[in-house]
C-alpha cells in the first residue's frame, strides 16, 4: 500500500506535465491512474502484477520498473511502450542531471552499477562478455538485421527505401573515406558477420585480414566467405584488438565499425585500444572507426550492462579522440550521423516485432519470452537514446603527422561514393 502510494502520486504528477504522451498506471490491487481523459487510448500502459514489482519500481525508479518487465511482474502495452516511457522520462530529466536522474541514480542504483562494472569489466573478460551477446543462434539477426547482416547504422540518402540499400550506402561510404584502391592491405576488427570484408574485397579488390573474437560468427563468416569465392582471399583471426599487436606495421588501412563500445570504461582501455591500432598500422595509414558515442565519460545503465551488452561502455568522444592523438594517431575528421543509426535501430526493432516467431522457433530454450522482453527494452530505448543524446562518430585518421597522408582537398565523401535508393537493390552477399 506504501509502494502503490507514492508511485501513484509520482505518475500524477508526470501526468500533469506537458509531454504530448497518455500514460495509464494499473496497480496489482486493480486500482488505476491514467493521465489525459479517461475515455482516450493511452500511448503506453504500466500493469503491475504483482506488490513487488511495485516496491522494486518505487525502490530502484526506471531501473526497477524495466527489470519488473523483464521479470515478467509488469506488463507494457503500447505502439513503442518502453520508448514512449524513456521518452517521458527524457522529457523530465533523465537525460541530464535533473531531479528525476537524480533520484534513479540513487546510492543503491549507484551501487549496483559499480559493482556490475567491476564485475564485467573487458580488462579480464572480453571473450565471455563477447559471446553473451553475439554467439546466439545467427537466425536471431538474419531477420533483425536484414539480408546483409549488417549489425552497425546504415547511411539513408532521400531516396533510400530499404535496410538493405541502407547497409550497401554505409560500407561504400567508409570505403571511400578510407581511400581503398586495389592491392591495399586492409585489417578489420569485429566483423560480426562479415558483409564489410566482402564488400571490401569484392568491390575494391583490397586484401582483407579480420579479427574477430566470437567463434559462432567466424565459423559463419568462413563459410559466407566460401560461398562468395572469398576463402582464401580474406584472412579471418580468432582474436580481438588486443591481438592485433601482434602484426606491428602490416596494414595500410585499418576499419572497425561498432566494436570501439567494447573496449571498456578504463581510460587505460581507451589507450590500449589505441596504441593496438597505431602498431597495427604502417606509417601514413588512414583509419576508420564507427562508434556510438558520447560527449562526457560516464558508466554505462546498469540495465545496458546486465542484460544487454556486458563489459560494453558507450565511449567519450573527447576521451578517444585524446587516446588516438597519444598513439600518434592523427584526426582528420569526426561526422556525426545519429539519424542514420536511429532509423537503422527502428527498422531493426519493427523486423525483431515482426519476425519474433520465426526467430522464437529457431531455439526456443534461448529465445523465450525473457529473451523478447530484454530486446524489445534495448530496441526501443536505443531508438529514443539517439533522439536525446546519442550520437554516431565516424572518426577519420592518419597514422603520423604529414599533410599527404591523405587529400588535403577533396570531394564530400558521400558525392563520390556510389549510393543507392529507390529500386535499386543491392548485392547483400548472403
Amino acid at each position: 500500500m506504501i509502494a502503490r502510494f507514492f508511485l501513484r502520486r509520482i505518475f500524477e504528477f508526470l501526468g500533469r506535465r506537458p509531454h504530448g504522451k497518455i500514460l495509464r498506471v494499473e496497480f496489482a490491487d486493480g486500482s488505476a491512474f491514467q493521465s489525459g481523459p479517461a475515455g482516450q487510448r493511452p500511448d503506453a500502459t504500466i500493469r503491475f502484477r504483482t506488490p513487488r514489482a511495485e516496491w522494486r519500481s518505487l525502490i530502484f525508479f526506471y531501473y526497477g520498473l524495466f527489470e519488473s518487465y523483464i521479470d515478467e511482474e509488469v506488463d507494457l502495452e503500447g505502439d513503442q511502450p518502453v520508448g514512449t516511457i524513456a521518452n517521458i522520462g527524457h522529457r523530465f530529466g533523465l537525460a541530464g542531471g535533473g531531479l528525476w536522474r537524480r533520484m534513479a541514480e540513487n546510492p543503491l542504483n549507484a551501487i549496483r552499477q559499480v559493482l556490475q562494472e567491476r564485475q564485467q569489466s573487458n580488462v579480464d573478460g572480453d571473450q565471455t562478455n563477447a559471446d553473451f551477446h553475439y554467439a546466439f543462434h545467427p537466425a536471431l539477426f538474419e531477420n533483425m538485421l536484414g539480408e546483409t547482416v549488417g549489425y552497425s547504422e546504415g547511411l539513408w540518402t532521400d531516396d533510400t527505401t530499404t535496410l538493405n540499400q541502407a547497409k550497401y550506402n554505409n560500407c561504400e561510404y567508409i570505403c571511400r573515406k578510407l581511400r581503398l584502391e586495389p592491392g591495399l592491405k586492409v585489417l578489420e576488427v569485429g566483423s560480426g558477420w562479415g558483409y564489410m570484408p566482402i564488400y571490401m574485397a569484392k568491390r575494391y579488390g583490397v586484401a582483407v585480414t579480420v579479427y574477430n573474437p566470437v567463434k559462432r560468427q567466424n565459423d559463419y563468416m568462413r563459410e559466407r566467405f566460401k560461398r562468395h569465392g572469398l576463402g582464401d582471399a580474406i584472412r579471418l583471426v580468432e582474436g580481438d584488438h588486443r591481438d592485433i599487436m601482434r602484426e606491428a606495421g602490416v596494414f595500410d588501412r585499418f576499419v572497425s565499425i561498432g566494436v570501439h563500445e567494447h573496449a571498456g570504461y578504463s581510460l587505460k582501455q581507451y589507450r590500449l585500444w589505441a596504441r593496438s591500432i597505431a602498431a597495427a598500422l604502417k606509417e601514413g595509414g588512414i583509419g576508420v572507426v564507427s562508434t556510438t558515442s558520447f560527449m562526457i565519460r560516464a558508466m554505462t545503465s546498469f540495465l545496458t550492462l546486465k542484460y544487454i551488452f556486458p563489459g560494453g561502455h558507450l565511449p567519450s568522444l573527447p576521451h578517444t579522440l585524446a587516446a588516438f592523438n597519444e598513439a600518434g594517431l592523427m584526426l582528420v575528421e569526426v561526422e556525426n550521423l545519429w539519424p542514420h543509426y536511429q532509423r537503422t535501430v527502428d527498422q531493426w526493432r519493427q523486423n525483431f516485432a515482426r519476425l519474433w516467431p520465426e526467430i522464437q522457433k529457431t531455439d526456443p530454450a534461448v529465445f523465450t519470452e525473457r529473451f523478447r522482453r530484454v530486446w524489445t527494452m534495448y530496441l526501443e530505448g536505443t531508438t529514443e537514446v539517439f533522439g536525446t543524446s546519442l550520437d554516431l562518430s565516424h572518426i577519420i585518421f592518419t597514422k603520423g603527422r604529414d599533410a599527404d597522408y591523405y587529400p588535403r582537398l577533396r570531394i564530400a565523401h558521400h558525392l563520390e561514393a556510389d549510393l543507392i535508393g529507390g529500386d535499386r537493390e543491392p548485392e547483400c552477399y548472403r
